[in-house]
């Protein structure tokens, strides 16, 4: 064998070695990221389902219009949703989770107010049994504590009364149905007067019908009700939700990106006694941070 000959041969050897690491590489990096894919989609289903175990932190963001009395619906406000979740074991056989919704707003020219401030934070907490089961479905208190007295940023009245969560998950799909009854646990009620506006309050029924969509690449597709019947204003309000979310992971964090829409199919202007609802289309805009 020439020296040629031997050179050739070597560098051929090299070429063949250097070719096999990167399929390998390549090779592994796919099923890293198959992995990670599915891991991403089993995620996806947890966030869709309220009764799982998986814990995170929601900030939501909302644009609302066609805010204010019937002469002048032309207000608008911008709110913001923090609320985390959390599971507690309380036997072998049942968990509860936990949930606090806390509000803030931020409203324009809504019947001459202009003003940023706290709204009232809701406290869940769900008794559901640890069950692998496709349908589960859970019940526990909820009470509410007014951010202030001005009413402008919604009821100043506490409240108080029940949840209840049913969830099916035949994958890829979830359908869930979440409904509360709430009752006035005392607080102002509206003295009628433009000095003592919108005070509203929280004897109402809400019953909120969810479908949502897992793909194999974890994207989310949203389809929601929110339909709230205040029994002192004899008057409901019907917002339907769209979206689509994306479950991405950074480092050890988790994280579920979700851009949406409303439209407002069912509300009511606001009079001296009762705040009233958003009109017409909003956006909507979420992060969800897994635990």
């Amino acid at each position: 064998m020439t020296f040629k000959q031997s050179q050739f041969i070597k560098s051929l050897i090299q070429c063949i070695g250097l070719t096999s690491l990167i399929l390998m590489t390549f090779i592994y990096q796919q099923a890293h990221a198959d992995t990670s894919q599915q891991s991403n989609q089993n995620i996806a289903y947890d966030l869709n389902n309220p009764l799982s175990d998986l814990g995170f932190t929601e900030i939501q963001w909302n644009h609302n219009s066609g805010l204010g009395q019937t002469s002048n619906q032309t207000g608008s406000s911008q709110s913001m949703l923090i609320a985390p979740k959390l599971k507690f074991d309380v036997s072998e056989d049942w968990k509860t989770i936990s949930r606090v919704y806390i509000n803030a707003s931020k409203l324009q020219n809504v019947n001459g107010v202009n003003n940023a401030g706290i709204g009232p934070t809701q406290i869940e907490t769900i008794f559901t049994p640890k069950s692998n089961s496709q349908t589960l479905m859970g019940v526990g208190p909820y009470v509410q504590i007014p951010g202030g007295q001005s009413g402008e940023f919604g009821s100043a009245q506490y409240g108080g009364g029940i949840r209840a969560v049913l969830v099916s998950q035949p994958k890829p799909w979830t359908f869930g149905l979440f409904a509360f009854q709430s009752w006035s646990l005392g607080g102002p009620k509206g003295a009628g007067t433009a000095a003592s506006p919108n005070t509203g309050t929280t004897n109402s029924i809400s019953v909120w019908p969810t479908i949502a969509y897992v793909t194999p690449n974890a994207y989310i597709l949203f389809l929601d009700s929110e339909s709230t019947y205040n029994y002192d204003a004899r008057r409901g309000y019907s917002p339907i939700n769209a979206a689509v979310g994306k479950v991405t992971q950074f480092g050890t964090t988790t994280v579920n990106f979700i851009l949406g829409i409303r439209y407002n199919v069912g509300g009511y202007p606001s009079t001296l006694q009762y705040p009233g609802t958003p009109q017409g289309w909003g956006p909507r805009a979420q992060l969800i941070f897994t635990m």
